[in-house]
């Protein structure tokens, strides 16, 4: 049986793209969580809006779908033939996926500890610092999980241990998008690589699951009790308040044709671990960039940072060479391991963290901790492998 990318980057890109940036604009017409936290504050900015820089956000959004498919198309004109996906062979790291278990634990421990003031306190905690740490372990987690079944390799009992209480943390601390990587990850592998596909019904049970956890915790931490209309609330209000930060840009700014992306530029600096060397103070903010945004109760809009970064045209074009990119990683995919590990964990932050976090925190996903930070991990491996062949030779 032929085997492809039945959900990719595609899909994955049109689901944030609407739940982003255009659910926001129906809670506003129509009022249908007026009452509810937020709610209110989100409505008197966005009845603030002036009709024409509304209509020119419309405009330039709805220039973003042929941008992103159109560099998604380029690449397949280079690129015509899909190949048929494969399992991967087993290497040094997958057969001693028990050392990297045992290790990821004691992080885990460790991290528990040095953030137990933070666990399971709802909103009355918000530890930043703490919550950064667990999100970057499911992430490394979320990885090798992958990489594990790649291979053929069922994780060991330590692995997946870790990977369910370190998402249960995580839930109770407020990070619900970096467990809904791990379910989008597993989502792509469920129906792309895996020999037993995920079938329509599995796909539905699958999604009604994510937006229960979702809406669960979500009314967990405001402490309330669950109803079908505080859990969809709790989901959808997420991208409103997020879309906060476009709604206070258009009243307070013009929006630029291009402009230098001072702000995503200096964002890599963040590579560098703070412990190594801090560069933070060298980070250009989009407000150092001279434009008036507000996030009172969500992250920052993808609109906002990239108007900022590249003004109205300039966002085209970066859209439609992210397009053309992502379609180069899936083309990746089909013959690496590694590759087609990194592609579907890139496939995990989509529809919802792409659409939601600065540059400050996206590159410092798709290049230290998707490619830099188990680059290096599986580099360690192999040369245990290459120390051990030169010790043992009769073993090798």
């Amino acid at each position: 049986m032929n085997r492809y990318f039945e959900i990719s980057h595609k899909g994955l890109f049109f689901f944030g793209y609407v739940l982003y940036l255009f659910s926001p604009l129906i809670i506003g017409f129509t009022g249908i969580f007026n009452g509810f936290p937020g709610i209110e504050l989100y409505k008197g900015f966005f009845d603030s809006i002036p009709k024409s820089q509304f209509w020119l956000y419309v405009f330039i959004t709805l220039t973003w779908i042929p941008a992103f498919y159109g560099g998604h198309f380029l690449f397949s004109l280079l690129k015509p033939y899909k190949v048929n996906l494969r399992k991967f062979a087993a290497d040094f790291t997958n057969d001693n996926l028990k050392l990297l278990s045992l290790s990821l634990l004691a992080i885990l421990l460790i991290f528990i500890y040095l953030g137990r003031n933070s666990l399971f306190g709802g909103y009355s905690t918000y530890d930043i610092g703490a919550r950064g740490k667990f999100s970057t372990l499911l992430v490394l987690y979320n990885f090798f999980l992958i990489y594990q079944l790649l291979s053929g390799k069922r994780p060991d009992i330590f692995f997946l241990s870790g990977i369910c209480i370190t998402i249960l943390l995580l839930l109770s601390m407020g990070g619900r998008m970096y467990v809904f990587q791990t379910f989008t990850i597993l989502l792509v592998y469920k129906t792309s690589f895996s020999l037993r596909k995920w079938k329509i019904p599995q796909l539905l049970f699958m999604l009604f699951l994510a937006f229960l956890v979702g809406g669960l915790s979500g009314i967990w931490r405001m402490g309330e009790s669950f109803t079908l209309s505080k859990a969809s609330y709790s989901f959808l209000a997420e991208p409103a308040f997020t879309w906060i930060s476009t709604s206070t840009f258009l009243i307070e700014n013009n929006i630029p044709v291009f402009n230098v992306p001072l702000n995503f530029m200096t964002s890599f600096f963040n590579l560098v671990p703070n412990t190594i060397f801090s560069l933070q103070s060298y980070v250009v903010s989009t407000k150092d960039m001279g434009y008036v945004t507000q996030s009172p109760l969500g992250a920052d809009s993808i609109w906002t940072n990239l108007i900022i970064n590249f003004g109205a045209a300039g966002s085209f074009l970066f859209i439609l060479v992210t397009g053309f990119l992502l379609n180069l990683l899936r083309h990746g995919a089909e013959k690496s391991k590694f590759g087609a590990t990194y592609y579907i964990m890139v496939c995990g932050i989509l529809p919802f963290q792409f659409f939601r976090d600065g540059f400050y925190l996206l590159n410092k996903q798709l290049f230290f901790n998707f490619l830099i930070l188990p680059g290096l991990i599986i580099l360690v491996f192999n040369l245990i492998q290459y120390s051990f062949k030169r010790k043992y030779p009769a073993f090798s």
